[in-house]
C-alpha cells in the first residue's frame, strides 16, 4: 500500500462530512415542514458535530488498522536511510475527534430535552392529565437528560475516573440538605400535591380567607392570581400542611346566593315569583341547576329571602350575583314589592319614667 491510498482515504472522509451534513439537513428540514418537529440551533449543532465526527472516526480507525497489518506483517513502502518502513498516513489529533463526539453527545441531549418538552410534556401529559405539567417535573426530566450525557461523556469519551465523585457527591448532598431544609421540603410538598393532584392549573382555592387562581406550581412555591389580578406566591410546604379547599372541584360550576328581605306584608307567593323571573332573566345564571328561592328567615323588620343559582366558573361569581341583586330590584318595583329599611319600635312611657340620652343612644330613666 503506498501513501497515495491513504491520501484518497483522507480525502473521501473529508468529502464525506459536507455530503452527510447535507443530507442531514435535507432530512431536518422534511421533518420541519411536513412534521412541525421544533428543529432548530441545537439540531444543527448536533449534525454539524456527528457528521464531522462519524466519517473522520470511520478514516481513523480504518487507516490505523491498515497500518497495524503492514507493521506486523512486515510490510514496507518507503526507504528512509536505508532501512526499510511503513507509509506512515495522516492521523487526526484523538482529542479534535473526541470533542467532536462530545459535542454531539451534549447537543444530542439539549435536543432529546426540547423534543421530550414538546411530546412528552406539551403533547401527552396535556391531553391524558387535561392541565400543563407542572414546570419542576419537565425540569427534572431536563436536568437527568442533561446530567447522564455529561457522565456518558465523562466516563465514555474521555475516560474520566469518577469513582471519587459518588463521595464527593453524597458529602455535597449532605451539606446541601442540611443548609436548605425548607428548600428541599418545598420540592417535596410540591411533587407530593402533583402526585396527590388535590389541584389543577386554573383552579380556584380558598386559602386564608382569599380566593386565588393557580397559575404554576414551580420548585419552591405555587404561584397564584387574586380576583383583582394580584401574583401570590405561597410556599409548597404551607400548601401541603393545611387544609386544601378546591372551589373548581368536582367541577367548574359554582352556586352562589344572594340574601333579601321583603316586608312582612308581602305574600311570600308573589314575592318568590317576583325573584324567581329576577335571576332567571340574569345574565350569566345557568339554567341547569336550576334556580331556586325559598324563605330564608323572619327577621325584625323584614322577611329574608334567599335566591340560590348556579353560575359557569368562579370568575363569574361577582358579576352575575351583581346582576342579579340588580334584576331582583327592578323586578321589585315593577311588582310594587317593597324592600323596607332597618326599623326600630321605642317605647316611651310617661309620668314618672323619663326619656334620657346616653351615648347617642335613647334609654329610659326612672
Amino acid at each position: 500500500m503506498n501513501l497515495s491510498n491513504y491520501t484518497l482515504e483522507l480525502i473521501s472522509a473529508l468529502v464525506a462530512v459536507p455530503v452527510l451534513l447535507l443530507a442531514t439537513f435535507s432530512i431536518g428540514g422534511i421533518l420541519r415542514r411536513r412534521a412541525k418537529v421544533p428543529l432548530g440551533l441545537r439540531y444543527k449543532l448536533t449534525a454539524i458535530a456527528f457528521s464531522t465526527y462519524l466519517p473522520l472516526r470511520l478514516y481513523q480507525m480504518l487507516v490505523e488498522a491498515q497500518v497495524a497489518a503492514l507493521t506486523k506483517g512486515g510490510a514496507v513502502d518507503v526507504q528512509v536511510d536505508g532501512a526499510a518502513v511503513p507509509v506512515m498516513p495522516v492521523l487526526l489529533p484523538e482529542p479534535l475527534l473526541r470533542a467532536f463526539l462530545a459535542g454531539g453527545i451534549f447537543f444530542g441531549a439539549l435536543l432529546s430535552v426540547s423534543l421530550v418538552q414538546k411530546y412528552f410534556w406539551d403533547g401527552w401529559f396535556e391531553r391524558t392529565q387535561a392541565t400543563r405539567a407542572p414546570r419542576f417535573i419537565s425540569d427534572i426530566g431536563s436536568v437527568l437528560i442533561v446530567g447522564i450525557a455529561l457522565l456518558f461523556i465523562g466516563q465514555i469519551v474521555y475516560k474520566l475516573d469518577l469513582s471519587g465523585l459518588q463521595l464527593g457527591s453524597t458529602v455535597s448532598v449532605a451539606v446541601l440538605g442540611f443548609a436548605s431544609q425548607d428548600l428541599l421540603g418545598n420540592l417535596l410538598s410540591g411533587m407530593a400535591l402533583q402526585i396527590a393532584s388535590p389541584f389543577r392549573r386554573g383552579d380556584w382555592l380558598m386559602l386564608d380567607g382569599r380566593r386565588l387562581q393557580v397559575v404554576e406550581v414551580n420548585w419552591r412555591a405555587t404561584r397564584m392570581r387574586s380576583p383583582d389580578n394580584v401574583m401570590v406566591e405561597v410556599p409548597n410546604k404551607t400548601i401541603a400542611g393545611g387544609t386544601i379547599t378546591n372551589l373548581s372541584a368536582p367541577t367548574h360550576e359554582r352556586a352562589s346566593m344572594v340574601l333579601v328581605g321583603f316586608e312582612y306584608c308581602a305574600v311570600p307567593e308573589e314575592v318568590k315569583a317576583c325573584l324567581n323571573a329576577a335571576v332567571l332573566r340574569a345574565e350569566g345564571v345557568l339554567s341547569e341547576p336550576a334556580p331556586r328561592v325559598v324563605l330564608k328567615d323572619f327577621a325584625e323588620s323584614a322577611v329574608h329571602y334567599e335566591v340560590s343559582f348556579w353560575v359557569a366558573q368562579e370568575e363569574d361569581l361577582v358579576t352575575v350575583a351583581d346582576v342579579v341583586r340588580t334584576n331582583i330590584w327592578h323586578e321589585a318595583r315593577r311588582c310594587g314589592l317593597k324592600m323596607p329599611y332597618p326599623t326600630r319600635s321605642l317605647l316611651i312611657e310617661t309620668g314618672e319614667t323619663s326619656v334620657g340620652k346616653m351615648n347617642g343612644q335613647a334609654c329610659l330613666q326612672p
